[in-house]
């Protein structure tokens, strides 16, 4: 199922590679198989520093770390054991540096494009669900062809994962304006923190109105 491959993160980015949407280059790690200096070595050489450590299949950020070049001999074994404590396999991811953006979309429509300040960090478990920790702007501040053009890749991927109903998809936007797609989450926040409702509501639906669309496309499947 969609949601099945969604959670997955390595299988996604296949699919985002099949379908050419760009995605930051990647490996994956089995519990076990592989000694820390040995980690170490195939980050630098496939992904470099800094490099993202997290379970193949957790979403929030649980269990994600960003190993910074220089310390990663400090890092890498705790980011390591953090990530397989929640799964025995896990992505070691290249890291892009820039604006974190998320699209919404609904019924094979894309809504604005959300850009998340974390006032400190990045945008963790803690700064997702506490309020007045992360600062979010819809639409997001960028060129018009641009925020149309990563309308039409959260489209791609969500419809690569053979999504329905509605999804959100997460990306990266590096300083030369290149998007990557980090993943698509099938069952994105409903609370009033939430990004899925703030896009809606740039658009003038209320929270009541999304709910109800969701309801009505889901019936009309």
């Amino acid at each position: 199922t969609s949601s099945a491959m969604a959670m997955d993160k390595n299988i996604s980015k296949i699919m985002f590679n099949h379908y050419a949407i760009p995605t930051p280059k990647w490996f994956m790690l089995k519990k076990g198989d592989m000694a820390e200096q040995q980690v170490d070595e195939n980050i630098k050489l496939q992904v470099g520093y800094p490099a993202v450590i997290k379970p193949n299949d957790e979403g929030s950020t649980v269990g994600l770390s960003i190993v910074q070049p220089d310390v990663e001999d400090v890092q890498l074994g705790k980011a390591l054991s953090d990530a397989f404590e929640y799964s025995d396999n896990i992505m070691a991811e290249e890291y892009i540096e820039g604006r974190e953006l998320t699209v919404a979309v609904i019924g094979g429509e894309a809504l604005p494009v959300v850009e998340i300040k974390p006032k400190s960090g990045f945008y963790d478990y803690v700064h997702k669900y506490t309020k007045g920790f992360t600062e979010y702007f819809c639409p997001a501040d960028l060129p018009d062809k641009l925020a149309e053009h990563i309308q039409k890749q959260a489209i791609t991927a969500h419809n690569a994962l053979g999504c329905e109903v509605y999804s959100r998809v997460d990306f990266r936007l590096n300083s030369k304006g290149e998007a990557f797609c980090l993943e698509v989450n099938t069952l994105p926040g409903m609370t009033e923190l939430s990004l899925v409702p703030k896009a809606a509501s740039a658009v003038g639906m209320d929270f009541t109105g999304l709910l109800n669309r969701i309801i009505e496309l889901s019936l009309n499947k």
